[in-house]
């Protein structure tokens, strides 16, 4: 019987579509290069991918990932991307992780396993004691190359001699983020996307097999002024006009591949629950980390923890999915990130979120736009080539 559950019809959108796990894995065939292990590891989605781009072998390979460009995004606001909409009929449509947000989204694009493995399971954990985002790793109790124990695509491709770079701005050159989901390839620096599609030439014109350029402001302007607003749509304007540039500009013969980590809904004061002002959810609870749509749920010691999930459960109703035991593994593909989530993961849906006015900064609480969850606008993303198959 197929799971109609909210969760269940996000797995099933997943097994259906190509991956973001895959994009990597797929570049790296074409240079002959595989990873130990593979084979079990292929998917039906990654032969779709392939085919879609058709590589050709030792093929040189851009690819750009536009943080938060969501696939529902692209098609609601094309008449804002003219370089997008004559590209129109040529977007895949493809899936990103659970949860659907930057720090797991980014490390499996770039290890091509999902969070349950590489143990970047959302926006913050709980390690030992305090909370730590995994954008940053401040504070961390271990190093981002120690925490996230995957080889990335970058040092397997480096390892068989396959050069890379990554593009983007220079604070990111050795963010936490870079360490845990990127490190293998080379870092160049460049400040707005103009100059970064330039370095990006630069590289392809020297020879570089894979050029990866990351870019990131689309996804800003989303979280603080919401997707869909005139921010994000100037934003958007400029990501357009940068794609239509970059299919311009690509030599020939070079690959050119646009995809995104995930998308984002717009949520709003009226679908915000503060579990400081909520007895029913700080009752036992320790605290809560993951973020606002994918919420880690942290129980006191010496409290029955079904006991409360149970009342997180009830107070939520059809707000939310609450995950627990052995599905928290099921559903984010490992062990090993499923002990970091605490007792349970709550999936927010509808434009729900979480937080705890307690212990969370106030930027992040008032976020306009979010990502996180289980909602096909969270989870569907674009890819599109740029070059002729």
């Amino acid at each position: 019987m197929t799971d109609a559950t909210p969760l269940g019809q996000a797995l099933k959108f997943q097994s259906e579509h190509a991956s973001l796990m895959d994009v990597l894995p797929t570049v790296a065939s074409a240079w002959g290069v595989h990873s130990p292990g593979e084979a079990q590891d292929s998917r039906a989605g990654r032969a779709v991918l392939a085919d879609y781009l058709s590589l050709r072998p030792r093929q040189q390979v851009l690819v750009v990932l536009i943080d938060g460009m969501g696939y529902d995004l692209v098609l609601e606001h094309l008449a804002y991307a003219r370089f997008l909409r004559s590209r129109r009929f040529d977007i895949l449509q493809g899936a990103t992780i659970i949860p659907s947000t930057t720090a797991a989204a980014i490390t499996a694009f770039g290890t091509g396993r999902p969070p349950g493995q590489t143990r970047m399971v959302g926006w913050s954990v709980k390690d030992q004691g305090r909370i730590t985002t995994l954008l940053s790793f401040e504070g961390a109790s271990e190093a981002p190359e120690v925490w996230q124990p995957q080889s990335t695509w970058f040092e397997i491709l480096r390892a068989e001699g396959v050069d890379s770079a990554a593009v983007s701005t220079g604070k990111f050159a050795n963010s936490g983020l870079t360490r845990a989901a990127l490190r293998g390839t080379r870092h160049v620096g460049a400040e707005s996307l103009d100059e970064r599609i330039s370095a990006a030439m630069a590289e392809l014109a020297q020879g570089t097999p894979v050029v990866y350029l990351y870019w990131s402001e689309l996804d800003h302007a989303g979280h603080g002024a919401g997707s869909g607003s005139q921010e994000w749509i100037h934003e958007f304007e400029v990501v357009d006009a940068g794609l239509e540039r970059i299919a311009r500009e690509l030599p020939a013969g070079v690959a050119g591949i646009v995809t995104a980590d995930h998308g984002m809904i717009c949520t709003s004061a009226d679908t915000r629950i503060d579990v400081a002002n909520t007895p029913e959810l700080k009752e036992g609870l320790d605290t809560i980390a993951g973020e606002g749509r994918n919420v880690h749920i942290h129980v006191q010691p010496g409290h029955d923890a079904d006991a409360v999930l149970d009342r997180w459960e009830a107070f939520l109703g059809d707000r939310a999915t609450i995950v627990r035991g052995g599905e928290v593994a099921n559903v984010l593909g490992g062990e090993d990130g499923a002990r970091l989530v605490g007792d349970a993961m709550a999936l927010m849906h509808g434009n729900w979120v979480v937080v705890d006015s307690r212990t969370q900064p106030e930027g992040m609480i008032r976020l306009k736009g979010v990502h996180g969850s289980i909602s096909r606008a969270e989870l569907a993303i674009p890819f599109l080539r740029l070059h002729l198959s």
